[in-house]
């Protein structure tokens, strides 16, 4: 099903993309980034450090954002940004849910956006991030 983006409106829920982020992605994403904290791949390190175990790192939490946000938007428009406040740490192979709401719809510079408000829950129902995105949506 595609996006009707005419008939988006102020508090239109997003679909929740569920994940869990592994540590196998979390190791491809460090090797993308070309750094190699241990706590982000190594258990015994991530506990020496005081954290319950390995982290799934703050950028790759803002890259799935992206991704929910793409996933919804599909072929409907272009997304402008994404920011993020980063609010508690995500353990890898632990579910996380993206969530997030249509905040606004406006015209601007003769182009319909919409204003997002996302979240990453983890499964304790805690929000982890707190989230915000613009889309444009094609003529």
């Amino acid at each position: 099903m595609s996006l009707d983006s005419a008939a988006l409106k102020e508090g239109d829920e997003l679909p929740v993309l569920h994940l869990q982020p592994d540590l196998g992605q979390v190791i491809r994403y460090c090797a993308l980034q070309w750094t190699f904290p241990a706590f982000f791949y190594d258990p015994e390190a991530a506990r020496r450090a005081g954290m319950p175990g390995t982290l799934v790192p703050g950028p790759l939490k803002v890259g799935l954002l992206y991704r929910a946000v793409d996933e919804w938007l599909g072929e409907a428009g272009w997304i402008r940004q994404v920011r993020a406040a980063h609010r508690r740490p995500d353990q890898t192979n632990r579910p996380i849910d993206i969530a997030g709401r249509v905040a606004r719809v406006y015209e601007e510079d003769g182009q319909r956006r919409a204003d997002l408000e996302l979240a990453i829950i983890n499964e304790q129902g805690e929000p982890s991030v707190r989230g915000f995105a613009v889309v444009q949506f094609h003529s």
